[in-house]
């Protein structure tokens, strides 16, 4: 090839060579552009759902306070002064023809089950049922769910029962799962559908035979970001859902606490001077059968579990709230 030609060659491929070198540095520009914009995308969300964790965390670890309490303060001590009664009758015609329904031995059961399962938790003190026993309390708080009736307090700080193995009651706080289980993220993907974030792709984009793909997969992780945020205000939503309901019972119990103590002090002053149920006045049988109806709804309500075993929002808690609001 004569000289001219070879020259004017090079001269076209150089200036092909610096063409791509602009158009790789074009691509790795939008490349970081866009990987900033898919980061920006998913730390928002991220941050986001955090924040609801958080604060659903505080009100969860206020109800599982408040829960304790109740069970220290009140029902065990009102357990203990009601099995005092002696002659006590579960078929009292004047009660039931004055409208009241008739004592159930079965609820009376229950509630010393109840107060006997959790006295040994309460009697440990609130600051030796740790973090992991006040996310239990709060969202079961009953024996039953919590495995505590022979455990004690080493089994409700560690969660045992059912609570074990509800991811979502670990990623609110309630500490590890201490039977395996999918964990924190194991909670956020039961609701919101995520279990981790996008997998990110912005390194290695060094060589310029790899700026076009680079750009490709910084596309590719802007469209990640944002169904990982769609996904995240999922779980946002639902967490303020539970939150709320956190807050629902909180409220209740303390109306029904407000009521409960000075009947319950009522009641000690009865028991003190005369525990023979067959020498009580009408009047007298009457309160003892609504402060044993009172303890009993609210025995319920401490039982009632907020959340399933999977995780989600308890239909039956909400409908228990809603029955019991209207009947004070």
């Amino acid at each position: 090839m004569p000289l001219p030609l070879l020259i004017g060659a090079a001269v076209l491929l150089g200036g092909y060579g610096v063409k791509k070198g602009v158009d790789a540095k074009d691509d790795f520009d939008s490349a970081k552009k866009l990987n900033s914009r898919a980061k920006n995308i998913f730390n928002t969300a991220k941050g986001n759902i955090e924040k609801e964790r958080s604060q659903t965390q505080s009100t969860m670890e206020r109800l599982g306070k408040r829960k304790f309490s109740i069970y220290k303060e009140q029902i065990i001590p009102f357990v203990d002064v009601f099995s005092k009664i002696k002659n006590l009758n579960f078929q009292d015609k004047k009660l039931i023809e004055s409208g009241l329904k008739d004592f159930d031995e079965s609820q009376l059961k229950e509630l010393k089950d109840s107060a006997l399962g959790m006295k040994n938790v309460v009697g440990g003190g609130i600051t030796s049922v740790g973090a992991g026993g006040l996310a239990g309390i709060a969202v079961y708080g009953g024996v039953g769910y919590l495995g505590t009736a022979t455990g004690g307090v080493t089994a409700i700080s560690g969660l045992s029962g059912a609570a074990a193995t509800n991811a979502t009651l670990a990623w609110l706080g309630g500490g590890s799962l201490a039977s395996g289980g999918m964990g924190m993220a194991g909670g956020v993907a039961v609701l919101g559908g995520i279990v981790a974030g996008p997998v990110l792709a912005i390194g290695g984009m060094m060589l310029a035979s790899k700026a076009e793909e680079a750009k490709h997969d910084a596309w590719g992780n802007v469209e990640k970001a944002k169904l990982a945020a769609e996904e995240m205000k999922t779980a946002v939503v639902a967490t303020r859902g539970i939150k709320t309901r956190f807050v629902e019972v909180n409220e209740l119990l303390r109306s029904l606490e407000n009521i409960f103590t000075p009947q319950l002090e009522k009641l000690n002053t009865l028991i003190s001077k005369n525990y023979n149920y067959a020498k009580f006045t009408e009047q007298q049988k009457s309160d003892v059968y609504l402060i044993f109806q009172l303890a009993v709804t609210i025995k319920n309500i401490l039982e009632a579990p907020i959340l399933t075993q999977k995780g989600e929002l308890n239909k039956i808690t909400g409908e228990l709230v809603k029955s019991t609001k209207k009947l004070h």
